[in-house]
């Protein structure tokens, strides 16, 4: 029987919505009921009860020496916690990634179903809080869905908070900071910007979390 899912992360919260064609039903990764173990590079998550094992993994890779710990709390990072909101009230947990990012730097975050959505994953969606301008300018680049045949799908990009810019299209679009924006309270959501891939089937996707220049400097961002 062939799986289809549809998957939406929504500020704090991920959605997948997985299901045997033709219909479809609602299940939620929430960061507010998860764990992962601070500095940790890798988690997966079973959310679907309809499929066994784990649903969707995580992974963010990058060199060792540029994780760093949250300014707010002290944590190292890759971490959930409240320290970035997004705007959002009632705060809810958010999936922080901070670091001592420099020229040439980058992390790179990945996310991968499980073959078992032997159809691919549709709508999928996420919106990023914090890209902003510190030092130096927070970057996102290199976004891109992973279709079936293995090629890479272009993202589309709304929703930019007003410490955003986006320029570029298809597969070479890059969001950059162009003012600071709180972490938190007031200001917050000035940073955000929602990445989708509407109705094309995807296996995965990835970005990279950069910046434009300069020696290393804390800059954080969170899903």
């Amino acid at each position: 029987m062939n799986r289809l899912g549809r998957l939406h992360i929504l500020a704090v919260v991920t959605a997948l919505f997985a299901s045997a064609c033709p219909s479809a039903k609602a299940l939620l990764v929430d960061w507010d009921t998860l764990t992962w173990a601070p500095g940790s590079l890798a988690n997966s998550y079973d959310i679907d009860p309809g499929t066994p094992g784990n649903d969707v993994t995580i992974t963010v890779s990058g060199k060792a020496s540029t994780f760093t710990n949250d300014s707010t709390t002290g944590i190292i990072t890759p971490n959930i916690g409240t320290a970035i909101t997004g705007g959002l009230n009632p705060v809810q947990n958010s999936f922080e990634i901070a670091g001592n990012l420099f020229t040439n730097s980058k992390v790179t975050l990945a996310v991968d179903f499980t073959p078992q959505y032997n159809v691919g994953v549709r709508d999928v969606s996420f919106t990023i809080f914090d890209i902003d301008l510190g030092t130096n300018k927070d970057q996102i680049k290199s976004i891109y869905g992973i279709a079936l045949d293995g090629t890479h799908v272009a993202a589309t990009i709304t929703n930019l908070g007003t410490a955003v810019t986006l320029t570029g299209s298809g597969l070479a679009q890059v969001l950059a900071g162009n003012v600071a924006s709180p972490n938190s309270g007031a200001g917050s959501a000035d940073g955000n910007a929602t990445i989708s891939f509407g109705s094309t089937a995807i296996t995965g996707f990835s970005f990279v979390f950069a910046n434009n220049a300069g020696a290393p400097r804390y800059q954080d961002i969170a899903i």
